[in-house]
């Protein structure tokens, strides 16, 4: 028997990985597909992870675009193509890109003894920093792709519990929640900042849907002095730091694959930001997996799973735009943080992923 893993986003190269092991535990041969194309750096990459094979895709420039459009449209078509080279007895496909789940359809009324998973990993157009009431092109075309072709999956993953709100009014069958994951369990990692000051961290993709003048007025309600590191990196970097230099102090990192190098910068930190621009449909980001991983509780804004796991867990503050910060809140929790990391090891610890990987590929290739 035979699996197949494929994403277009080296964003999602981690996950697929963990479904990628999972596959092999259940003695499964298994092949994993990726995109030749950074789509946050719009650069064709330079070393591609161990295990993946890499297909061609387009480059283009702009995020909403014409040629992006065609970029995932091409890489869908060439998708599967290996795919039907490859002859996989299960696909286990993440999207976006919706035009993945269109040529999913299209394969599976080819073959419908084929076992499809497909794995949601972000709400095309509901996550986008846009209004999507508007039935406007591309969103309406995005939206409705997933909407008409989804059908075609024996079975849906999504990667928290929020998209199921829309999900089960597009999809009659069985619906599973995966969260990310990080290897291994959650990591001691002492505080050693001065709590004369307040030191935050950011980590991750730094975008046009991070609210950072939302960020801005948070810090500047703290009453003592504030510093903000930053691990990451993109199209907004430049303007992120001079925005938040005006309010604090900022240490910019860029982008950090080290373990050991993050846990060192996390040690001098109270606290994680978790602030996106209001009306996004997310429901957890990877950048809290990393912060609940080394016990760091987190300032955040992002409804659904993130804050559900934030009152339950007590692992940070949820604020909306009429809140402030209580700094000696966060700094209390960041020292008693024994919770914290009862939240990851309980919710977002690979074991936990492996288990319900395993156990899903088994119920569906039975």
């Amino acid at each position: 028997m035979k699996a197949l893993i494929a994403t277009c986003f080296e964003s999602n190269e981690e996950r697929a990985s963990f479904v990628y092991d999972a596959c092999i535990k259940k003695n499964l041969d298994a092949v994993l597909l990726t995109s030749d194309f950074s789509h946050m750096r719009k650069t064709k990459r330079e070393s591609i992870p161990e295990h993946f094979n890499a297909l061609h895709a387009r480059p283009y420039h702009k995020n909403l675009s014409v040629k992006r459009m065609y970029s995932h449209y091409r890489f869908a078509k060439d998708l599967f193509v290996r795919i039907e080279e490859e002859d996989p007895d299960l696909i286990w496909l993440m999207a976006p890109a919706n035009s993945l789940i269109k040529e999913a359809e299209a394969y599976k009324k080819k073959h419908p003894e084929k076992k499809l998973i497909i794995d949601i990993i972000d709400m095309w157009p509901e996550s986008l920093p846009m209004d999507i009431s508007k039935d406007v092109f591309p969103l309406s075309l995005w939206r409705n792709i997933r909407r008409k072709h989804i059908g075609c999956a024996d079975l849906l993953v999504s990667e928290c519990d929020l998209y199921q709100n829309i999900l089960r009014k597009e999809f009659q069958g069985k619906i599973k929640t995966i969260r990310w994951a990080r290897k291994g369990s959650s990591i001691e990692t002492p505080c050693k900042a001065d709590d004369d000051s307040l030191v935050l961290v950011y980590i991750g993709s730094i975008n046009n849907i991070i609210d950072t003048e939302r960020i801005a007025k948070l810090i500047s309600s703290i009453n003592r002095p504030v510093v903000l590191h930053v691990i990451g990196e993109g199209e907004n970097t430049s303007s992120f730091i001079k925005q938040l230099g005006e309010v604090c102090e900022v240490i910019y990192h860029g982008p950090i694959r080290d373990e050991e190098k993050k846990k060192a910068i996390f040690e001098l930190c109270h606290s994680g930001i978790n602030i996106y621009k209001e009306g996004l449909y997310i429901g957890l980001t990877v950048k809290c997996i990393d912060y609940f991983q080394h016990g760091l509780p987190i300032i955040n804004n992002i409804k659904g799973d993130t804050s559900d796991l934030v009152e339950r867990y007590q692992a940070g503050i949820n604020v909306d735009e009429n809140n402030s910060i209580d700094e000696e809140k966060l700094i209390q929790m960041r020292k008693n943080n024994q919770n914290i990391y009862a939240l990851f090891d309980e919710n977002l610890s690979y074991d936990v992923f492996e288990k319900e990987c395993m156990d899903l590929i088994e119920e569906v290739m039975q």
